[in-house]
């Protein structure tokens, strides 16, 4: 089947990664577990405004054998709606994607080919190349990667400032890094002690409201890198529900996605 490159920028809890742990700051002295939950709901109660956004981004990834830079144009609506585009060097699109929660649809101009079936983690991994739900990208474009049920919580202070949030859940584990400004600006997420992935904000813009203008992602387990840069974007836009949703363009070869 066609597989074109699209929204590389995926998380997908179910991935297994089998190298040593990261941890890019040096843990100084912990602090107290109530810091720590303060931490945890600032952020929690700050982010869970957001639930749509839309906007132009610059995407760069590299993988063995794979690699693009271009751009694309995001939407996104909690809890499961998705929208993709992405363009050519002169703003055409080479493909397009949409999801509304129960379908999913993707259209590919240049084959005149229009691929349809259920918004499952199955079909959407076939064009991203990772297996994923649309709920945990919609989470993660909106600054909410998924927090880990835990039985156990450390909280440390970093030696280059900021704070370390380690939640042990069984086999898994999420540390957490937010900054001195106390902004969630990492996610890692271990399988026994591997890294599966890091997602990291950044470019927090100065005005009320900031919302992170860069995001990345390191997938260790299929040596890639992935990063995402708005240059205009637009948080808690009201979307027509028609933008999730594509029709077959006259003449297009119809695919359906069977997923088992």
């Amino acid at each position: 089947m066609f597989r074109p490159v699209l929204l590389v920028l995926l998380l997908s809890s179910a991935l297994l990664a089998s190298c040593a742990p990261l941890r890019p700051q040096l843990v100084g002295a912990p602090v107290s577990q109530t810091f720590a939950d303060e931490l945890l709901q600032e952020w929690s109660a700050y982010a869970v405004r957001f639930t749509s956004l839309k906007g132009l981004a610059k995407v760069k990834m590299q993988a063995p054998g794979n690699s693009l830079n271009g751009s694309q144009v995001l939407i996104a609506e909690k809890p499961d709606h998705l929208r993709a585009e992405t363009l050519s060097p002169f703003g055409t699109p080479l493909l397009l994607l949409a999801a509304d929660g129960e379908k999913l649809a993707v259209s590919v101009p240049s084959r005149n080919v229009f691929y349809t079936g259920a918004a499952t983690a199955e079909n959407l991994g076939t064009f991203v190349n990772l297996p994923l739900r649309p709920a945990d990208l919609v989470n993660v474009l909106l600054y909410q990667p998924p927090l880990l049920n835990s039985w156990k919580e450390e909280a440390f202070a970093l030696q280059e400032g900021g704070w370390l949030l380690i939640r042990h859940g069984t086999l898994r584990r999420q540390e957490l890094v937010f900054n001195l400004l106390r902004q969630l600006v990492e996610v890692s997420y271990f399988e026994q002690n591997d890294l599966v992935m890091k997602i990291s904000y950044a470019q927090f813009p100065a005005q009320a409201g900031p919302f992170p203008q860069m995001m990345s992602l390191v997938v260790p387990a299929r040596n890639a890198t992935v990063s995402l840069e708005f240059s205009d974007l637009e948080t808690n836009a009201d979307l027509p529900a028609g933008l999730f949703r594509l029709a077959p363009p006259p003449g297009a070869k119809v695919v359906y996605l069977i997923s088992e």
